[in-house]
């Protein structure tokens, strides 16, 4: 699994379907309806991601045609559809690790 116990992505995976999937992944994190700047989307897949380059991740949501931009760069937006099967399943794995982790008490 690609992902750690915080849901965020260990590494860019070197498997085409595999990097898919994890891109579903952060798709999802992204607000639905809403146009961000590509500082935004940088700042938001920091906290996706475990490796330091949010600028293959941008790209690469872009390539795959999960986000639109404005040629400047400015006003990404998540293209909103149905992800595969295998990608819901994903999703729905990391969002219930998000929420379980987020529901664990703090150890003083």
């Amino acid at each position: 699994f690609q992902f750690d116990e915080a849901a965020r992505l260990r590494q860019w995976p070197s498997r085409r379907s595999v990097q898919e999937l994890s891109l579903w992944a952060l798709w999802a994190r992204l607000p639905a309806g809403t146009a961000l700047h590509e500082r935004q989307v940088n700042d938001l897949l920091r906290g996706e991601h475990l490796f330091g380059d949010p600028a293959i991740l941008r790209r690469s949501l872009f390539c795959m045609g999960l986000v639109t931009r404005e040629r400047d760069g400015s006003n990404y937006r998540r293209r909103e559809m149905r992800p595969p099967a295998e990608a819901r399943e994903v999703i729905r794995l990391l969002e219930q690790r998000r929420t379980t982790r987020q529901s664990m008490p703090a150890v003083a």
